[in-house]
Protein backbone atom coordinates (compact mmCIF):
# COMPACT_ATOMS: atom_id res chain seq x y z
CA UNK A 1 0.00 0.00 0.00
CA UNK A 2 2.85 2.38 0.83
CA UNK A 3 4.38 1.79 -2.59
CA UNK A 4 1.02 2.44 -4.26
CA UNK A 5 0.59 5.59 -2.21
CA UNK A 6 4.11 6.78 -3.03
CA UNK A 7 3.47 6.17 -6.73
CA UNK A 8 0.30 8.23 -6.58
CA UNK A 9 2.07 11.10 -4.78
CA UNK A 10 4.95 11.13 -7.27
CA UNK A 11 2.50 11.08 -10.16
CA UNK A 12 0.67 14.05 -8.74
CA UNK A 13 3.94 15.97 -8.33
CA UNK A 14 4.88 15.29 -11.93
CA UNK A 15 1.52 16.56 -13.14
CA UNK A 16 1.88 19.65 -10.98
CA UNK A 17 5.34 20.43 -12.32
CA UNK A 18 4.14 20.06 -15.89
CA UNK A 19 1.22 22.46 -15.69
CA UNK A 20 1.09 24.73 -18.70
CA UNK A 21 1.71 28.47 -18.21
CA UNK A 22 -1.94 29.22 -18.90
CA UNK A 23 -3.05 26.81 -16.19
CA UNK A 24 -0.55 28.09 -13.67
CA UNK A 25 -1.39 31.74 -14.24
CA UNK A 26 -5.10 31.47 -14.85
CA UNK A 27 -6.47 30.89 -18.34
CA UNK A 28 -7.69 34.11 -20.00
CA UNK A 29 -11.43 34.49 -19.47
CA UNK A 30 -11.56 32.22 -16.41
CA UNK A 31 -12.60 33.61 -13.04
CA UNK A 32 -10.21 35.23 -10.57
CA UNK A 33 -10.73 36.45 -7.03
CA UNK A 34 -9.37 40.00 -6.61
CA UNK A 35 -9.62 42.96 -8.98
CA UNK A 36 -6.16 44.10 -10.03
CA UNK A 37 -4.48 40.87 -8.94
CA UNK A 38 -1.63 39.91 -11.26
CA UNK A 39 0.24 36.70 -12.04
CA UNK A 40 3.20 36.22 -14.36
CA UNK A 41 4.01 33.04 -16.23
CA UNK A 42 6.40 32.37 -19.11
CA UNK A 43 6.98 36.08 -19.58
CA UNK A 44 3.27 36.91 -19.77
CA UNK A 45 1.61 39.01 -17.07
CA UNK A 46 -2.08 38.29 -16.44
CA UNK A 47 -4.34 40.78 -14.63
CA UNK A 48 -7.67 40.20 -12.91
CA UNK A 49 -10.21 42.57 -14.52
CA UNK A 50 -13.94 43.14 -14.31
CA UNK A 51 -15.96 41.84 -17.26
CA UNK A 52 -19.65 42.56 -16.80
CA UNK A 53 -20.42 41.33 -13.29
CA UNK A 54 -17.55 38.85 -13.12
CA UNK A 55 -13.85 39.05 -12.32
CA UNK A 56 -11.79 37.26 -14.98
CA UNK A 57 -8.18 36.96 -16.09
CA UNK A 58 -7.37 39.19 -19.06
CA UNK A 59 -5.45 38.10 -22.16
CA UNK A 60 -2.09 38.92 -20.60
CA UNK A 61 0.82 41.04 -21.75
CA UNK A 62 4.50 40.50 -22.32
CA UNK A 63 6.47 41.61 -19.28
CA UNK A 64 9.53 43.81 -19.57
CA UNK A 65 12.75 41.84 -19.22
CA UNK A 66 16.42 42.78 -19.15
CA UNK A 67 16.36 42.58 -22.95
CA UNK A 68 13.66 44.61 -24.71
CA UNK A 69 10.92 42.32 -25.87
CA UNK A 70 8.91 42.49 -28.99
CA UNK A 71 5.23 41.97 -28.68
CA UNK A 72 2.31 43.80 -27.17
CA UNK A 73 -0.55 44.09 -29.59
CA UNK A 74 -3.45 42.52 -27.77
CA UNK A 75 -1.93 42.61 -24.34
CA UNK A 76 -1.36 38.91 -24.86
CA UNK A 77 2.11 38.27 -26.11
CA UNK A 78 5.26 36.22 -26.03
CA UNK A 79 8.64 37.77 -25.31
CA UNK A 80 11.71 37.77 -27.51
CA UNK A 81 14.91 39.79 -27.61
CA UNK A 82 15.41 41.86 -30.75
CA UNK A 83 17.89 40.26 -33.14
CA UNK A 84 18.67 43.07 -35.57
CA UNK A 85 18.68 46.83 -35.97
CA UNK A 86 15.44 48.43 -37.09
CA UNK A 87 15.29 49.69 -40.68
CA UNK A 88 14.85 53.33 -41.71
CA UNK A 89 12.06 54.07 -42.23
CA UNK A 90 10.81 51.59 -39.65
CA UNK A 91 7.73 50.54 -41.64
CA UNK A 92 6.64 50.11 -45.20
CA UNK A 93 3.10 51.35 -45.68
CA UNK A 94 0.81 48.29 -45.46
CA UNK A 95 -1.97 49.56 -47.75
CA UNK A 96 -2.37 51.66 -50.89
CA UNK A 97 -2.77 55.17 -49.50
CA UNK A 98 -4.35 56.43 -52.71
CA UNK A 99 -7.46 54.47 -51.71
CA UNK A 100 -7.49 55.54 -48.05
CA UNK A 101 -10.05 58.22 -47.21
CA UNK A 102 -9.69 58.48 -43.43
CA UNK A 103 -7.39 57.50 -40.57
CA UNK A 104 -8.04 56.13 -37.09
CA UNK A 105 -5.56 57.68 -34.69
CA UNK A 106 -3.76 55.38 -32.25
CA UNK A 107 -3.84 56.28 -28.58
CA UNK A 108 -7.42 57.48 -28.08
CA UNK A 109 -10.74 56.29 -26.71
CA UNK A 110 -13.22 54.95 -29.24
CA UNK A 111 -16.44 53.08 -28.64
CA UNK A 112 -16.04 53.39 -24.88
CA UNK A 113 -12.63 51.68 -24.84
CA UNK A 114 -9.06 52.88 -25.13
CA UNK A 115 -7.43 51.97 -28.44
CA UNK A 116 -3.66 51.80 -28.66
CA UNK A 117 -4.02 50.95 -32.35
CA UNK A 118 -5.14 53.08 -35.26
CA UNK A 119 -6.33 52.11 -38.70
CA UNK A 120 -7.21 52.93 -42.29
CA UNK A 121 -10.67 53.69 -43.66
CA UNK A 122 -11.82 53.11 -47.25
CA UNK A 123 -15.10 55.00 -47.30
CA UNK A 124 -15.34 55.17 -51.09
CA UNK A 125 -14.82 51.44 -51.59
CA UNK A 126 -17.51 49.62 -53.54
CA UNK A 127 -16.47 46.27 -52.10
CA UNK A 128 -14.07 44.89 -49.49
CA UNK A 129 -11.13 44.40 -51.85
CA UNK A 130 -8.07 45.92 -50.14
CA UNK A 131 -4.55 44.50 -50.31
CA UNK A 132 -2.72 44.47 -46.97
CA UNK A 133 1.03 43.87 -46.83
CA UNK A 134 3.48 43.06 -44.03
CA UNK A 135 5.22 46.34 -43.05
CA UNK A 136 8.25 44.89 -41.22
CA UNK A 137 10.20 41.63 -41.14
CA UNK A 138 9.21 39.46 -38.20
CA UNK A 139 7.07 36.51 -37.18
CA UNK A 140 3.46 35.67 -36.42
CA UNK A 141 3.02 35.12 -32.68
CA UNK A 142 -0.71 35.14 -31.99
CA UNK A 143 -3.88 34.89 -34.09
CA UNK A 144 -7.62 34.56 -33.80
CA UNK A 145 -10.51 34.13 -36.21
CA UNK A 146 -13.76 35.26 -34.68
CA UNK A 147 -17.32 36.22 -35.47
CA UNK A 148 -18.52 39.79 -35.09
CA UNK A 149 -22.00 40.92 -36.15
CA UNK A 150 -22.31 37.63 -37.98
CA UNK A 151 -19.16 38.07 -40.09
CA UNK A 152 -15.83 36.26 -39.72
CA UNK A 153 -12.85 38.48 -38.98
CA UNK A 154 -9.14 37.77 -38.51
CA UNK A 155 -6.67 39.32 -36.07
CA UNK A 156 -2.90 38.77 -36.34
CA UNK A 157 -0.11 39.82 -33.98
CA UNK A 158 3.54 39.95 -34.98
CA UNK A 159 6.92 40.39 -33.35
CA UNK A 160 9.29 42.37 -35.53
CA UNK A 161 12.92 41.33 -35.65
CA UNK A 162 14.13 44.53 -34.02
CA UNK A 163 12.02 44.92 -30.87
CA UNK A 164 8.93 46.46 -32.49
CA UNK A 165 5.61 44.62 -32.68
CA UNK A 166 2.56 45.22 -34.83
CA UNK A 167 -0.95 43.92 -35.32
CA UNK A 168 -3.77 43.87 -37.86
CA UNK A 169 -7.44 43.36 -37.09
CA UNK A 170 -10.57 43.17 -39.23
CA UNK A 171 -8.90 41.26 -42.00
CA UNK A 172 -11.60 39.56 -44.04
CA UNK A 173 -9.94 37.38 -46.68
CA UNK A 174 -6.43 36.00 -46.17
CA UNK A 175 -3.83 34.71 -48.56
CA UNK A 176 -3.05 30.98 -48.38
CA UNK A 177 -0.05 31.12 -46.02
CA UNK A 178 -1.83 33.19 -43.39
CA UNK A 179 -5.12 31.34 -43.76
CA UNK A 180 -3.32 28.07 -43.02
CA UNK A 181 -1.89 29.52 -39.80
CA UNK A 182 -5.17 30.80 -38.38
CA UNK A 183 -7.28 27.86 -39.55
CA UNK A 184 -5.30 25.61 -37.21
CA UNK A 185 -7.39 27.12 -34.40
CA UNK A 186 -11.14 27.05 -33.77
CA UNK A 187 -13.34 30.00 -34.62
CA UNK A 188 -14.36 32.06 -31.58
CA UNK A 189 -17.04 34.47 -30.48
CA UNK A 190 -14.46 36.83 -28.96
CA UNK A 191 -10.98 38.14 -29.78
CA UNK A 192 -8.88 36.15 -27.31
CA UNK A 193 -5.86 35.16 -29.35
CA UNK A 194 -4.14 31.78 -29.72
CA UNK A 195 -0.38 31.31 -29.47
CA UNK A 196 1.35 30.34 -32.71
CA UNK A 197 4.07 27.89 -31.71
CA UNK A 198 6.49 27.80 -33.33
CA UNK A 199 6.12 31.34 -34.69
CA UNK A 200 5.87 31.72 -38.46
CA UNK A 201 8.35 34.04 -40.20
CA UNK A 202 7.06 36.88 -42.39
CA UNK A 203 8.85 39.24 -44.76
CA UNK A 204 8.15 42.89 -45.47
CA UNK A 205 5.96 43.21 -48.56
CA UNK A 206 4.23 39.83 -48.20
CA UNK A 207 0.50 40.08 -48.87
CA UNK A 208 -1.46 38.95 -45.82
CA UNK A 209 -5.00 39.85 -46.93
CA UNK A 210 -6.95 40.82 -50.02
CA UNK A 211 -10.16 41.92 -48.28
CA UNK A 212 -10.82 43.83 -45.05
CA UNK A 213 -13.63 45.02 -42.83
CA UNK A 214 -17.35 44.33 -42.89
CA UNK A 215 -19.86 44.41 -45.72
CA UNK A 216 -20.87 47.99 -44.93
CA UNK A 217 -17.70 49.18 -43.20
CA UNK A 218 -14.46 48.80 -45.15
CA UNK A 219 -11.53 49.45 -42.82
CA UNK A 220 -8.60 47.71 -41.18
CA UNK A 221 -7.03 48.23 -37.76
CA UNK A 222 -3.26 48.68 -37.54
CA UNK A 223 -1.25 49.04 -34.34
CA UNK A 224 2.49 49.36 -33.69
CA UNK A 225 4.24 48.86 -30.34
CA UNK A 226 7.86 49.77 -29.63
CA UNK A 227 8.83 47.32 -26.91
CA UNK A 228 12.32 48.79 -26.58
CA UNK A 229 11.00 51.62 -24.44
CA UNK A 230 7.77 52.96 -22.98
CA UNK A 231 6.07 55.84 -24.74
CA UNK A 232 5.86 59.46 -23.58
CA UNK A 233 2.24 59.14 -22.45
CA UNK A 234 3.22 56.51 -19.88
CA UNK A 235 5.53 58.98 -18.14
CA UNK A 236 2.48 60.77 -16.76
CA UNK A 237 1.74 59.03 -13.42
CA UNK A 238 -2.02 59.57 -13.67
CA UNK A 239 -2.11 58.18 -17.22
CA UNK A 240 0.08 55.23 -16.26
CA UNK A 241 -2.18 54.40 -13.31
CA UNK A 242 -5.31 54.57 -15.46
CA UNK A 243 -3.73 52.18 -17.98
CA UNK A 244 -2.03 49.84 -15.52
CA UNK A 245 -4.28 46.89 -16.43
CA UNK A 246 -3.32 47.17 -20.10
CA UNK A 247 0.49 47.32 -20.36
CA UNK A 248 0.40 47.38 -24.16
CA UNK A 249 -0.95 50.94 -24.00
CA UNK A 250 2.41 52.09 -22.62
CA UNK A 251 4.26 50.85 -25.71
CA UNK A 252 1.90 51.99 -28.45
CA UNK A 253 3.34 54.55 -30.85
CA UNK A 254 2.15 57.04 -33.45
CA UNK A 255 3.11 54.93 -36.43
CA UNK A 256 2.49 57.81 -38.85
CA UNK A 257 6.06 58.99 -38.26
CA UNK A 258 7.46 55.51 -38.97
CA UNK A 259 6.24 55.36 -42.58
CA UNK A 260 8.19 56.53 -45.64
CA UNK A 261 8.29 60.34 -45.56
CA UNK A 262 5.83 61.02 -48.36
CA UNK A 263 3.33 58.53 -46.90
CA UNK A 264 3.77 60.02 -43.44
CA UNK A 265 2.83 63.44 -44.76
CA UNK A 266 -0.13 62.01 -46.68
CA UNK A 267 -1.52 60.17 -43.65
CA UNK A 268 -1.41 63.28 -41.49
CA UNK A 269 -3.39 65.22 -44.09
CA UNK A 270 -6.23 62.70 -44.16
CA UNK A 271 -9.31 63.32 -41.99
CA UNK A 272 -9.91 61.36 -38.82
CA UNK A 273 -12.24 58.40 -39.21
CA UNK A 274 -13.50 59.09 -35.69
CA UNK A 275 -14.97 62.36 -36.92
CA UNK A 276 -16.23 64.77 -34.28
CA UNK A 277 -15.74 62.42 -31.31
CA UNK A 278 -11.99 62.39 -30.75
CA UNK A 279 -10.89 63.53 -34.19
CA UNK A 280 -7.12 63.78 -34.34
CA UNK A 281 -6.71 63.95 -30.57
CA UNK A 282 -4.20 61.28 -29.54
CA UNK A 283 -1.99 60.45 -26.58
CA UNK A 284 0.65 59.23 -29.03
CA UNK A 285 0.42 61.58 -32.02
CA UNK A 286 1.32 65.18 -31.20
Amino acid sequence: MKRVFATIVIGCLVLTLNLSPATAAGKPGTTCKKLGQTRTSAGVKYTCIKSGKKLVWNKGAGTKSTSPNASAPSSSNSVAAPQSACPTPLLQTPVDLSRVTSILYPGQERGGNYKAHGGFGFDNATDNSVTVKIPLDGKITRVVRYREIGEVQYLFEFEGNCGVSFRFDHLRKLTAKFEAVVNAFPIKEDTRTDLVNPPVAVTVGEVIATEVGFLNNVSVDFGVYDMRQKNEASKNPAWASAHSQFPADSYGICWFDSLPQADSVAVKLLPSRDGTHNGKTSDYCK
